[in-house]
């Protein structure tokens, strides 16, 4: 798995379709019904994630969800109330990258899957079950970023 990145001000979208030009991807992007992108001939799988002063995706062969963060000030009082006593003690942006990961990773819906994700010491749980995936943090400055997987693989990280 590979983390392609940039700090540089650019189009998501124009950063995606660079990232998977240089894998040798022709790069017709479909959308899911949830607005998960896809490619319209596979060849590989992708993420796409970004925030204040970051863009990256994640390509490898297994469904990948990847989500950034920039670490900064935020009012979270509506957010801590959503969240579980044990929840509240983990590191909010942390807690927030797995979540939103691992929605991309099934391709839905924050509104419809986030009542159900529980996230304490390590594990992601939906509906009370952990959920049996990878989750990799990856801190790059002042950013977090949350790499869900189906299973371990080891990840490099590009910049461009």
């Amino acid at each position: 798995m590979v983390i392609y990145y940039t700090a540089e001000r650019a189009e998501s979208g124009e950063f995606l379709r660079h990232v998977l030009n240089g894998q040798g991807v022709a790069p017709k992007i479909l959308f899911t019904k949830h607005g998960k992108p896809y490619l319209e001939k596979g060849g590989c799988e992708f993420s796409l994630t970004h925030t204040d002063g970051l863009i990256a995706v994640a390509v490898g062969t297994q469904r990948v969800g990847l989500d950034a963060e920039r670490r900064r000030p935020r009012k979270t009082d509506a957010l801590l109330s959503r969240l579980t006593p044990a929840e509240r003690e983990e590191d909010f942006f942390e807690l927030w990258t797995v979540k939103e990961a691992y929605v991309k990773y099934l391709g839905g819906t924050l509104a419809r899957l986030l009542p159900a994700l529980v996230y304490e010491k390590g594990v992601l749980f939906s509906e009370g079950a952990p959920q049996k995936v990878f989750l990799k943090h990856i801190t790059m400055g002042e950013h977090v970023l949350c790499l869900c997987t189906e299973r371990e693989e080891e990840v490099s990280l590009v910049k461009i």
